[in-house]
């Protein structure tokens, strides 16, 4: 593995177990469910960059909620003792990945989606590539969204996968670590 090669690791279903955005839709509907309702109808013209940005507006991370996966939070932890760059990127908004990345303050910088932009799958490649100009980089997922993204790595880093996914990334050629996933509060 290339020591120096920047690694990116996503938020939701990894780092830690819930989707943010989901906990933040939850909440919008708890708290304030004609809005929602409204930006449900919005969402349809806008997309889901625009619900995301709403519903993650005033929401604040209940962190002593969180299941955190501590042996990704190890794995982080080990790259940067190796003095790696570590970005976390997440298709939660950027206001939600934020506030992880003040409280654990283990990342150099952290990118979620925002109001016109939704960082999942090819997105997050356009974005490392494009944006941040990196071709060569590691990256540490977990779902089928995270598979157009492992095709430009040299090695698949992954933790908490079902069996569905496990079987595909088996049957890739190219290098693979599993983290075995510890969630804990």
């Amino acid at each position: 593995m290339n020591e120096n090669r920047i690694l990116f690791v996503d938020l939701d279903g990894t780092l830690i177990k819930e989707d943010l955005s989901d906990l933040a839709f939850v909440n919008s509907l708890k708290t304030n469910p004609f809005k929602l309702i409204f930006y449900l109808i919005v969402f349809f013209f806008k997309g889901k960059s625009y619900l995301k940005e709403k519903i993650s507006k005033n929401y604040i991370v209940p962190f002593e909620k969180l299941n955190f996966n501590s042996a990704a939070l190890d794995y982080i932890k080990d790259v940067k003792n190796r003095h790696r760059v570590v970005y976390l990127i997440s298709g939660s908004h950027q206001l939600l990945v934020d506030q992880i990345d003040r409280y654990l303050r283990i990342f150099f910088e952290s990118f979620g989606t925002n109001i016109d932009f939704n960082m999942v799958g090819e997105n997050k490649v356009k974005f490392i590539n494009n944006k941040l100009k990196i071709i060569e980089f590691d990256y540490l997922g977990n779902s089928k969204q995270d598979l157009p993204i492992w095709k430009y790595t040299k090695k698949i880093i992954f933790t908490n996968v079902s069996k569905d996914l496990r079987e595909i990334i088996n049957s890739s050629k190219l290098d693979k670590f599993e983290i075995k996933e510890n969630f804990q509060k």
